[in-house]
């Protein structure tokens, strides 16, 4: 895989994390497009399409998948991908502890282990798979933002936003982790830092629903401090 197909095939993993199919498509078709030939691609694409219910279309990339050649690992974060996507994340759990038992030193599987892990409430498992995708690859932007959420939603809202702010200054245009940021800064009371963050993700998603809630509720808030103020 080149390095402008890594590139688009981790935005179609970070979009598909945040629930954005559309962006996930338009950055796997890319990554499709830098190098056609790519098994790893095709899997992702086929998980996408199934996602965004079309069947079909991802029943045809699955044959690309087949053509260029799949590993079992690879079939596993696919099946992984598509449990997760459906909402069945004990099936999704099992599919990628086969995985680890293959390949463990690869951090996207550790990473996408924790998300579903925190799905079925596995908190303190959770927080060690994100620490171990952190481990082995300490320059991913990705690793660091599963790390954070997984601290956020386990109340550790300190060390959520260290590593929140380490996953933005890897790659400020990972927008799942610059929302992340957002509420924490807003939950601190950092309104002017918040609404930059949720400004952000509007920038590129005009119409993301979370974003737009967040952000009129800071400024509702903001503009409620300034009458009691006055």
């Amino acid at each position: 895989m080149s390095t402008p197909s890594i590139e688009f095939y981790n935005k179609a993993l970070d979009a598909i994390q945040a629930g954005q199919l559309p962006e996930a498509l338009t950055a796997i078709e890319s990554s499709l497009t830098e190098d056609p030939k790519d098994g790893q691609s095709w899997q992702l694409y086929a998980v996408i399409l199934n996602a965004a219910g079309r069947a079909d279309d991802a029943a045809k990339a699955m044959e690309k998948v087949k053509e260029c050649g799949i590993s079992d690992i690879d079939e596993l974060l696919m099946k992984a991908g598509d449990a997760a996507a459906a909402g069945e994340h004990g099936k999704a759990i099992t599919y990628y502890e086969d995985a680890l038992e293959i390949d463990s030193s690869r951090f996207e599987i550790h990473a996408s282990y924790a998300l579903v892990l925190l799905e079925e409430n596995y908190e303190k498992d959770a927080r060690d798979a994100a620490e171990t995708a952190c481990d082995i690859a300490p320059e991913e932007a990705f690793a660091w933002y599963v790390r954070g959420r997984v601290l956020r939603l386990n109340h550790q809202p300190e060390e959520a936003l260290k590593s929140l702010k380490k996953a933005v200054d890897l790659d400020a245009n990972l927008l799942p982790a610059v929302y992340e940021k957002g509420m924490l800064l807003a939950e601190a009371g950092k309104a002017g830092e918040a609404l930059s963050c949720f400004e952000k993700v509007l920038s590129v998603h005009p119409d993301d629903p979370a974003a737009l809630e967040a952000k009129g509720a800071l400024i509702t808030a903001i503009n409620q401090a300034k009458k009691d103020q006055g």
